[in-house]
């Protein structure tokens, strides 16, 4: 489950911001000065896919109410969300607006790498609730075996 989110949201993202070339041959490049840029998108990707595969693991197997499940999937899509809008997609949705867009536009591609922080520290912080709550719903009580 996890690898099916890194890659499906991976492999966009990287197609994207043009470090994966499907034509005419089959090329994966990162320049050295988006190294940076590059392994911002793989954190962003491997913590969405962490995060999403506990959730979803919280639903089936636990029978968490939806209450509950508001923090992983809200956090994990905010996450994904605000570490993806820096990309091309981001910056292709937004141009679309004109002078409006042109402004947000320079405004995504200063901020690029603060918003990825940003949004590895919204993914970090989910994945940590989620784990505070799966130690809470796991807890076996051991005093009931002890007779």
């Amino acid at each position: 489950m996890l690898t099916l989110f890194f890659g499906g949201l991976f492999i966009p993202l990287i197609y994207v911001t043009e470090y994966l070339f499907f034509e005419p041959y089959l090329l994966f490049y990162v320049p050295e000065y988006e190294i940076l840029n590059f392994l911002s998108i793989f954190v962003i990707c491997a913590l969405t896919g962490l995060v999403l595969s506990m959730s979803i693991y919280r639903i089936r197997f636990l029978q968490a109410s939806t209450k509950k499940l508001r923090t992983g999937l809200l956090g994990s899509i905010v996450g994904a969300g605000a570490g993806a809008c820096c990309g091309g997609i981001g910056v292709a949705l937004i141009s679309i607006f004109g002078a409006v867009g042109g402004v947000a536009t320079s405004v995504l591609t200063n901020f690029e790498i603060p918003l990825r922080i940003g949004s590895i520290a919204i993914l970090v912080f989910t994945y940590f609730m989620i784990i505070k709550d799966l130690n809470r719903e796991c807890k076996v009580n051991f005093d009931k075996f002890r007779d």
